[in-house]
């Protein structure tokens, strides 16, 4: 009974066991190794089984990993069986580029960034007759999709893989798989399912699982999904040598890595199988030390603080308090230990990390990169080179290729034999056109956002030459010289740009303080000049967006071309200085810039003619003005400072008005004067280019009015009241006109001497002659008026000898006497007329009386029309092209 059981479940546990063996090998692809060694041959390829022919439309893809880069890396080539140079269907692979060929159109695309080794990338062409399209997809991805009117392909050709010819130089080394090809354009949706490993759908003209010649290729199958699973996921681990805690740590952090810190026994017991077996590691270092600070466990690869809670400390440690300031990896737990002894330490760092060798000269970039190899701990070049030990644990720079030593690291300036961070080596070939002796490598795993420190840690390179340290060893503040100087520049002789045209310089005026002397004409600034233009002979090293951290020393500035600039209406002809106080800067414009792989101590290299070089200096300097003072104090001046190009004449050196301007920082109200308007112009024209730089300057007309026109008015005033004093008080009325007259006088005189002297009339100079002429005027009147008054004495009060023959009152408005004639007793009546009839003689006293009242009202009219239509012309010329109007 139990027998009858046990068979059929025996078979079918058979049965289940050979269908999941069945379907594992249905999920898993052949993948094809070349050159694992990475070695040329000619004698390593595979051909496909049968000639095809793509006569129309077609989708050609293919799975590729290279192990080390070619010059040109030949992949898959279709080729015409009479004649293999005919138009051939082809996919080669660069470094930094690919290139198709459709059959009759080869093209180069450039790739999103260049292609790393060990790495397995998903490949598919497409060419479409029917639109009239080329496309190319990696890794599912478009990249490229041009038109082009193809033609219906003719040819019979036959499936070469891994050779170009076979020229050895151009042989692959890597691994293929998927190369699939079918008599149709697949979806886009189906390739993206292909390059992500969701299907493993196989060509109709090329399949995958058809027929291969293979020659020295290495075949082998693996699961469908660890193709779509890039090498640089997860980690390797470095066995880090017996050292002393700190030179683990600082190998470790050069290799990128980090020492671990189990959490757990079952962590603990991971790490230590690193070293299973190795006698020369029975003690191994944990990540963390407590050294800087007792009881605060830092992980120094962090920079963080680790919880006692979160470190599997062994039962009744830590226990060695300052002495003991690093832990060990026990079978039990981690036990603390004084960090002078030597261990090893497993050192765990990114897989898959590209490495970047410089300081050598090659014109392919591809020859700068390498991969680490863990165990034994090398470095493998994306092209012929690699780093490894040679006898006797020298490290060896060596081409492979031709079997050559290129350099041995120097055991003198290290005390650590390990190649890793800014290094000398010791040349055995020529390199970068030195035959042999010290040369200074770098050996780094930072990418190109990152600097290398010395000691091959990494820290951002917006933190490079940024004055202040970030690198422990302090090397990122140094060699921060900006401009690359080539061997044939010349510091006297001024950029020519490539147009040949004159070079542009603009200006930058940023005034702070403006000072007027009127009676001097003079202007004083104290203004920051900043002069800006282009070197294209130039280029420049790691600028920041933060302008003033690209600041030139003052032992490059003294090598540089600078603009020579003369203030030439200036009294002693000043010209611009470079001392100390001058600052020369680089303004990053262009934010593209070519890595420098060859320069050792890693620069990003910006062009000189994108970003231009400004120099800037505070300057005080006293320019002369020539004012005009018609309006005085109205008046709006324009006080030129006049800058000239001293370097050269404006056929190589001319001013960029466009890309000039002037800013004035300091207050809008001096003493004298507002500041208005101020514009820079640049007249190019002339022999040597000039720029001007225009300041108007609006007088403050409130002194003036304060101190001429409002006193000067008054007195005005007061002259015109003794019009109305009564005629005969003759004294005081011309008493009191002559005293305006000789204050205003004085006054003008005042005036004159605070104004510079001028062969023309000053708008103040009009109006104090204006009221000197006015008040001569009134004092004229009243010599005429006086003249037709006759004087008597008031009643009762007639001199003794002398009667009053005649007399007649003069009635004012107060109804008191405004004047009596007085006549001699023995003259009769004193007229001549004794003799004339009673009324002549009226008529008389009549008209003496019309004429004094005529002459009083006329000049009080006069005087006040002639007032009025003077200041309507005087004050309305000032209404316009005058400062009358500018405060109000």
């Amino acid at each position: 009974m139990e027998s009858r059981v046990f068979l059929p479940v025996l078979l079918l546990l058979i049965t289940l066991g050979s269908n999941s063996t069945k379907a594992q090998k249905d999920n898993e692809v052949l993948v094809l190794g070349f050159n694992g060694d990475g070695a040329q041959r000619i004698s390593t390829w595979a051909q496909y089984g049968r000639a095809v022919r793509a006569a129309g439309d077609y989708t050609l893809c293919l799975r590729f990993n290279i192990w080390v880069f070619r010059l040109l890396t030949a992949v898959i080539y279709l080729l015409d069986q009479t004649d293999i140079d005919l138009d051939p269907i082809s996919f080669e692979v660069y470094f930094e580029k690919i290139r198709t060929k459709y059959g009759g159109l080869a093209r180069f695309y450039p790739l999103p960034g260049n292609l790393a080794t060990n790495k397995w990338y998903h490949y598919c062409h497409v060419r479409d007759m029917t639109r009239g399209e080329g496309r190319v997809y990696l890794d599912g991805q478009l990249i490229v999709r041009e038109s082009y009117a193809f033609q219906r392909d003719p040819y019979v050709r036959n499936i070469i893989v891994g050779q170009d010819e076979f020229q050895m130089k151009y042989s692959l080394s890597g691994k293929l798989s998927q190369i699939n090809m079918w008599n149709s354009i697949l979806p886009e949706e189906q390739i993206l399912s292909i390059a992500n490993c969701e299907s493993n759908l196989e060509g109709d003209l090329i399949a995958w699982s058809g027929k291969w010649q293979l020659y020295e290729i290495k075949e082998e199958r693996v699961p469908l999904e660890s193709l779509c699973r890039s090498v640089s996921r997860g980690l390797v681990t470095v066995k880090v040598p017996f050292l002393r805690y700190p030179k683990a740590v600082y190998m470790c952090r050069g290799l990128g890595g980090a020492v671990p810190t189990p959490k757990t026994l079952a962590e603990l017991r991971k790490v230590k199988k690193v070293f299973e077996g190795d006698q020369g590691c029975i003690r191994q270092w944990a990540g963390v030390s407590d050294a800087k600070e007792e009881g605060k466990w830092l992980d120094p690869f962090t920079q963080t603080v680790i919880p006692w809670s979160d470190i599997y400390f062994r039962k009744n440690n830590p226990d060695g308090n300052i002495y003991q300031n690093c832990l060990l990896m026990d079978a039990e737990g981690l036990e603390d230990t004084d960090c002078k002894k030597h261990s090893c330490a497993a050192c765990f760092t990114v897989a898959g990390r590209t490495w970047t060798l410089r300081g050598i000269c090659e014109e392919e970039e591809r020859m700068y990169y390498l991969d680490l190899v863990p165990s034994p701990l090398s470095f493998r070049g994306y092209g012929e080179y690699a780093v490894q030990q040679g006898a006797g644990g020298v490290w060896a720079w060596s081409n492979i290729i031709t079997n050559t030593t290129m350099a041995t690291l120097s055991q003198e300036s290290i005390d650590l034999n390990y190649p890793v961070g800014r290094l000398t080596w010791n040349l055995q070939s020529a390199v970068c056109h030195q035959e042999s002796g010290p040369r200074v490598l770098t050996l780094s795993a930072c990418n190109t956002s990152q600097f290398t420190c010395s000691d091959g840690s990494c820290v951002d390179f917006a933190k490079r030459c940024d004055l202040k340290f970030d690198c422990d060893d302090k090397t990122d503040e140094r060699y921060c010289d900006i401009i690359n100087f080539p061997e044939d520049y010349r510091s006297k002789l001024p950029p020519r740009p490539a147009s040949d045209s004159s070079l542009p310089i603009a200006l930058d005026v940023t005034m702070d303080t403006l000072n007027i002397d009127t009676t001097t004409m003079l202007l004083s600034v104290s203004y920051n000049l900043r002069m800006t233009w282009f070197d294209n002979r130039l280029t420049f090293n790691n600028l920041k967006n933060l302008t003033r951290l690209n600041t030139v020393s003052l032992d490059q500035v003294a090598g540089l071309w600078r603009p020579h600039l003369g203030f030439i209406n200036t009294d002693d002809i000043q010209n611009t200085a470079v001392d100390a106080d001058a600052v020369t800067t680089v303004v990053k414009l262009d934010q593209t810039y070519a890595p420098d792989l060859s320069n050792p101590y890693e620069v990003e290299v910006y062009r000189g003619d994108t970003n231009p070089i400004s120099s800037t200096r505070k300057y005080s300097t006293v320019y002369t003005c020539n004012f005009d003072l018609v309006l005085y104090p109205f008046d709006i001046q324009f006080c030129y400072m006049k800058l000239q190009i001293l370097s050269a004449s404006s056929e190589y050196l001319i001013f960029n008005s466009r890309d000039s301007s002037v800013e004035y920082l300091g207050p809008t109200l001096l003493v004298e004067y507002g500041v208005g308007r101020i514009d820079l112009r640049a007249d190019n024209a002339t022999q040597f280019a000039v720029a001007r730089v225009r300041v108007e300057l609006i007088r403050r007309y409130g002194y003036a009015m304060l101190n001429i026109y409002i006193p000067s008015l008054t007195l005005l005033v007061i002259s015109y009241v003794t019009l109305f004093f009564r005629p005969s008080i003759f004294e005081v009325r011309v008493m009191t006109a002559l005293t305006s007259l000789l204050v205003l006088a004085t006054l003008f005189t005042q005036v004159s001497a605070s104004l510079p002297k001028t062969s023309y009339f000053k708008m103040v100079d009009i109006w104090l002659l204006f009221c000197i002429v006015l008040i001569f005027l009134i004092i004229l009147f009243h010599t005429v008026i006086d003249l037709h008054v006759d004087y008597v004495a008031l009643p009762g009060q007639a001199k003794p000898g002398h009667a009053v023959t005649w007399a007649q009152t003069l009635t004012g408005s107060a109804g008191g006497v405004r004047a009596l004639k007085v006549r001699s007793a023995e003259d009769g009546d004193g007229s001549g007329d004794e003799g004339r009839p009673d009324f002549f003689r009226r008529f008389l006293a009549k008209k003496d009386k019309f004429d004094l009242e005529f002459y009083i009202a006329a000049s009080k009219i006069t005087m006040l029309l002639i007032f009025a239509v003077f200041n309507l012309i005087y004050w309305g010329s000032l209404l316009r092209g005058s400062g009358l109007v500018y405060y109000l």
